[in-house]
């Protein structure tokens, strides 16, 4: 839970508490029509924007999951009347996907200062995670992260761990799928579309079906480095067999900011 200075029993430090205690995503903000900037958020909100804290602390919420359609209807109704509740709206994650919520708010003074307090409740449910199967033990080998990667990731806490790895999953699995729109070479074709069967569990259609996007969010850490590491593994062998340069060159910019390829392949790759 991250504070905002105060005392242990002024205002501000209880509002803090009640946010941290709070079972649904939570956020404190101050009061603005054009600038509200975040005070605090709980882990659930975190988990539901698929963000860290600092990547939100004192930042404007605009971009960095605020809330999509009717805000200025959602704004009016706090300057007016104080608080709303039971407002529908989409957020935005940080991997591009939108989530339909419901909000509830309400307008509060915390030490001298007016501020927001929103409850967020999603209106799809999270998947259930998909149980490993035959193809997560493939006969790829499978990469590893890089030394100092591998180093920073021990000293982040449970909760950071699981966003880094979720985001780190969503690009590599993105830049997978989309490979073979642009170096439409057989293999990398016959990867491509194992890719999707494989992933298809964790594709949701965005609001109008137009587009379709990742969701990893029923992963937990372990599960979400389990997949980066197996698909990098296999990415490592199409470059390692891969005849076309240019392909090559774009499936390394996938992996080699975070893993290394398996000890085997190494002599022919020069990683």
């Amino acid at each position: 839970m991250i504070r905002v200075g105060g005392r242990m029993f002024d205002t501000k430090s209880l509002c803090l508490n009640l946010i941290e205690r709070s079972n649904v995503a939570t956020v404190l903000s101050t009061c603005s029509q054009v600038d509200a900037r975040y005070l605090a958020a709980n882990g659930t909100y975190l988990t539901l924007i698929e963000r860290i804290w600092a990547e939100l602390d004192g930042q404007s919420l605009i971009g960095k999951g605020s809330a999509m359609l009717r805000q200025a209807v959602r704004l009016g109704l706090l300057d007016r009347q104080g608080f709303y509740d039971c407002e529908q709206a989409v957020i935005g994650t940080a991997s591009g996907r939108q989530v339909a919520v419901e909000i509830s708010a309400q307008r509060i003074w915390c030490s001298g200062l007016a501020c927001d307090l929103e409850f967020f409740r999603p209106l799809s449910p999270l998947a259930d995670p998909v149980e490993a199967s035959d193809h997560d033990a493939g006969p790829t080998p499978r990469a590893s992260f890089l030394p100092e990667l591998q180093a920073n990731l021990q000293m982040l806490s449970g909760f950071d761990r699981t966003i880094l790895m979720r985001r780190m999953l969503t690009a590599v699995a993105e830049g997978g799928l989309l490979v073979a729109k642009v170096a439409p070479n057989p293999s990398i074709i016959r990867f491509s579309e194992a890719l999707r069967n494989r992933l298809a569990p964790y594709l949701s259609a965005e609001r109008g079906g137009a587009e379709t996007k990742l969701d990893f969010s029923a992963l937990d850490a372990a599960a979400a480095e389990r997949h980066v590491l197996d698909m990098a593994g296999e990415i490592w062998s199409l470059i390692h067999f891969a005849k076309d340069a240019d392909a090559a060159r774009m499936l390394e910019k996938l992996v080699a900011p975070y893993t290394r390829p398996a000890s085997l392949l190494v002599g022919k790759t020069g990683a």
